[in-house]
């Protein structure tokens, strides 16, 4: 094991079974303020502005005083197949990477960090900051057209985690974001999206139009008009863009976790739960799959039962 100092002074630490990055703990300012200049010229919607506003402020934990630098990893992630029988027909949809089993795959690695750290006195605690600019800046991931950190070796098959920690870092190595080489000759993803959400005029995400906000992070928040119920094609999010993007060439049948909900639950879902109501075996299975701590209960039960009367009425 390298010693405290080392580990922090020149680069990853040691033992350490994820990619990751290490920054000084003052680059959660920077992040900040580059958010805020993003909604402040316009690249960043008032919606998303409002509905990240969390993760945007980069609160510090009371748990977290004396932290002295932050760690990005990139945790491999598959995507995950999801069956329900309806009507007598058994079909399936997949969840793109990064959704299913997050807070419990974020947990473990804080462990393991932890279980590296303990032994030279140092410790390691979630961090809520905007992980793809974290990733971006630290030299860990590169953006692609579509707004998506992709990592070498891993494309965007993986889940981002981010925790503050005691570990010094004296080498601020402190990046100006780059898109993919690749990004430069491709349209593959903008023309994969249907709601053009990705702009050829900027790098920048329209996220307003991504259809992963309106069918993933933001829970309960209805459907707008505009957009066509026929693009959906995910139970959570969207893969439209990754599975045509060339840097995913190696990982687009990378499918793990089937799930299983018989036609009874199927129905219950689709005819809307709450959760007083919900039957232990669909929170045992909503459980582990990680949906209910990552959108909440309510939340979870009221997206499921929009994104399955979508994908029913095709039945």
């Amino acid at each position: 094991m390298a010693s405290a100092q080392t580990a922090g002074v020149n680069g990853p630490l040691t033992g350490v079974p994820f990619v990751h990055r290490i920054v000084p703990a003052t680059r959660r300012d920077d992040l900040r303020q580059e958010i805020q200049a993003a909604h402040d010229t316009g690249q960043l919607s008032d919606l998303i502005f409002r509905n990240y506003a969390r993760i945007f402020d980069c609160p510090f934990p009371d748990d977290c005083a004396g932290a002295r630098s932050l760690i990005v990893g990139a945790i491999p992630h598959p995507q995950s197949r999801v069956a329900f029988t309806w009507r007598g027909s058994r079909f399936t949809v997949l969840v793109p990477p990064s959704y299913i089993r997050y807070w419990q795959l974020t947990r473990q690695a804080e462990d393991t960090l932890n279980e590296r750290l303990a032994p030279i006195g140092h410790w390691a605690r979630f961090a809520r900051v905007p992980q793809k600019a974290l990733a971006a800046h630290s030299g860990l991931a590169l953006y692609g057209r579509n707004n998506i950190a992709y990592v070498p070796g891993l494309g965007s098959f993986h889940m981002l985690v981010s925790y503050y920690s005691s570990v010094p870092c004296e080498e601020d190595r402190w990046l100006e974001p780059r898109l993919l080489e690749r990004c430069e000759r491709c349209t593959a993803c903008r023309r994969a999206c249907p709601t053009r959400a990705i702009p050829e005029d900027r790098t920048a995400l329209r996220q307003e139009r991504c259809i992963t906000f309106y069918s993933g992070y933001s829970g309960p928040q209805g459907l707008p008009e505009w957009l066509d119920t026929d693009w959906i094609e995910c139970l959570i999010g969207c893969r439209r863009c990754q599975i045509v993007c060339p840097e995913n060439r190696a990982f687009r049948r990378w499918v793990e976790d089937d799930w299983e909900f018989s036609e009874e639950e199927t129905s219950m879902l689709l005819e809307g739960l709450t959760g007083t109501k919900v039957p232990d075996a669909i929170r045992a299975k909503l459980d582990a799959m990680g949906l209910i701590e990552f959108f909440g209960l309510e939340e979870c039960l009221q997206m499921l039962s929009r994104k399955l009367a979508i994908l029913t009425a095709r039945r």
